[in-house]
């Protein structure tokens, strides 16, 4: 009975400290760049891509072109997410992100869901809303 217990605490102690180990590398973490598409419908998509860092308790990214490759192609310079939550037990996103060259405020709500990052985005003044789709890049 004794080798039992003691068996399931090593046991156990490993699972954990391997779910640990994944989080601290980004494994179960919204760390990394995303790439995928934007827009309103289905012949309205612009290739975006996130590069996103969860430090544990705050989330800051930047958003940047797409793939050249993909539809909608649009090149423009780099701007940063801003007012960002990130809540790891649901998968939860949020944040604005302020395209200034044309004073577009975006307000993206969205879920992680495996190595899927999908939700709306929302640009309020001029009453203009989507989905978006992005999924995980692997790191080299």
């Amino acid at each position: 009975m004794r080798k039992l217990l003691l068996s399931l605490i090593i046991v156990s102690l490993a699972l954990i400290a391997c779910q640990a180990t994944a989080q601290q590398s980004g494994g179960d973490s919204v760390t990394g760049v995303w790439v995928g598409d934007f827009g309103n419908g289905y012949f309205d998509r612009n290739t975006i891509t996130l590069d996103l860092k969860w430090d544990g308790k705050a989330l800051t990214g930047t958003v940047k072109p797409g793939d050249p490759n993909g539809r909608m192609y649009r090149s423009f310079t780099p701007f940063p997410i801003e007012k960002a939550q990130y809540d790891p037990k649901t998968g939860e996103i949020k944040f604005e992100a302020l395209f200034s060259p044309r004073e577009r405020t975006y307000l993206i709500t969205g879920k992680l869901t495996g190595n899927t990052i999908a939700g709306t985005w929302d640009r309020p003044t001029e009453r203009r809303s989507g989905d978006f789709k992005l999924t995980r890049q692997k790191a080299n």
